[in-house]
């Protein structure tokens, strides 16, 4: 059985790293290179890095804080944020990412999935849905001009045209730390065969072990629970092997003495 992935998120809005809750209200909560310098010292199995202004700003990734970022990584790391031509992939490739995440040119220009996926091949596109609840249906969430799109159509559509992994972002539940929706991702897995990372809802590390029963959930993905509690990614997959599921553990995850 493949291991199970603690993905630790860092946000970003062009200058500093923030944390939103359920999208909104987003909050400082430091610098991106010592966050990754502190969770590559934690051995994480991955982390993502995501400019979630770059798109709604109409600017490109900052390509200096970002090889700044991996330089910090000795684990794969994802990056995301404003990516709509191969070139900016090209790039991101060029200065050390292993995946990138695409969103708002997946939902909106579908093609270019297939198109990325030939030039670079599927195990490195990651297509990012946020997702959202409307009574019995699930939504593909754009802030105040929400999408009207349903999510199970559009993540079928994803997978048709070649992406390698979906990054699900469960939006009522982003930083409220209560829990996973359990059900919702349940509803999304049975209606895909392609790896899922989960985020949205990791508040303590017992709530991460309800989500690995699911075989298409591969890695679980979290932001607030480390810059607001004591917990590290090594208490998640202390919790994770607990209940029997495969994780990376390492003997040294107490020897760096920082919280994040």
């Amino acid at each position: 059985m493949l291991k199970k992935r603690v993905i630790p998120v860092l946000t970003f809005n062009g200058f500093a790293l923030v944390k939103t809750k359920q999208f909104g209200n987003p909050r400082m909560v430091g610098n991106p290179m010592q966050a990754a310098r502190v969770y590559n010292s934690r051995n994480v199995d991955e982390l993502v890095f995501i400019d979630i202004f770059a798109t709604k700003q109409k600017r490109k990734l900052n390509l200096g804080v970002v090889k700044q970022v991996i330089n910090e990584c000795f684990m794969p790391v994802t990056i995301g944020g404003g990516i709509d031509s191969i070139d900016d992939i090209n790039a991101l490739l060029q200065i050390g990412a292993d995946k990138v995440v695409l969103k708002s040119v997946a939902l909106h220009t579908p093609v270019f999935i297939s198109e990325a996926v030939k030039v670079f091949g599927s195990q490195c596109i990651v297509v990012s849905v946020d997702v959202y609840k409307d009574k019995d249906r699930l939504k593909i969430y754009e802030g105040i001009n929400n999408h009207n799109r349903d999510a199970i159509d559009f993540i079928k559509e994803v997978e048709e045209l070649g992406a390698g992994e979906l990054f699900i972002n469960d939006v009522l539940n982003d930083g409220m730390m209560n829990g996973f929706d359990v059900k919702m991702l349940e509803n999304i897995s049975v209606n895909t065969n392609l790896p899922i990372i989960a985020s949205g809802g990791g508040g303590i590390p017992d709530h991460f072990p309800e989500l690995m029963v699911n075989p298409n959930i591969t890695g679980v993905a979290a932001a607030s629970i480390f810059h607001f509690t004591q917990y590290t990614p090594f208490d998640i997959k202390f919790s994770i092997n607990k209940k029997g599921y495969p994780v990376r553990l390492f003997d040294n995850h107490l020897n760096d003495g920082v919280n994040l």
